[in-house]
């Protein structure tokens, strides 16, 4: 079965994710106005930096997306996928790497994101993160997901 692994990790799991589960800060990646956005403003390239906030296994990232709906009303709401808030039905998308890492506390991650949609299916998405970490351990590494 080992011959499906590649195929396996490029494909993210969206999933419900413990906050237990979670092991560095968050990074924001990406900001967008939702009533003045364009279409394309959905393809994008960001760079993210992240802290340990223990020695452990990195497997992967975990992202999540919040939006405010404070233009509705004076009262701020705010829905949020994080795995630090109720579970909704929109989850959190989980992109393994293809190999663990052991980090360090106070060790940073940084790397970038790119997002497109597919070229060959419009209702998927062409993911590109990289890693970098220059710590205790010293590794690179560029993994291609795509999100059906």
């Amino acid at each position: 079965m080992s011959c499906l692994a590649p195929n396996v990790m490029r494909e993210p799991l969206v999933d419900i994710v413990s906050s237990n589960a979670i092991i560095s800060t968050a990074s924001k990646i990406l900001e967008l106005d939702l009533t003045r956005m364009k279409p394309g403003d959905v393809e994008f390239t960001a760079e993210y930096s992240v802290k340990f906030n223990y020695d452990d296994k990195m497997h992967g990232m975990v992202a999540w997306w919040d939006s405010d709906f404070s233009y509705l009303s004076q009262k701020k709401v705010t829905l949020s996928t994080s795995p630090y808030s109720k579970a909704t039905h929109w989850k959190q998308t989980v992109f393994y790497t293809s190999n663990d890492f052991t980090v360090k506390k106070g060790e940073v991650l940084t790397g970038s994101i790119a997002n497109r949609k597919s070229l060959s299916n419009f209702r998927e998405l062409d993911i590109k993160i990289s890693f970098h970490l220059n710590g205790a351990q010293k590794w690179d590494q560029v993994n291609m997901y795509k999100l059906r």
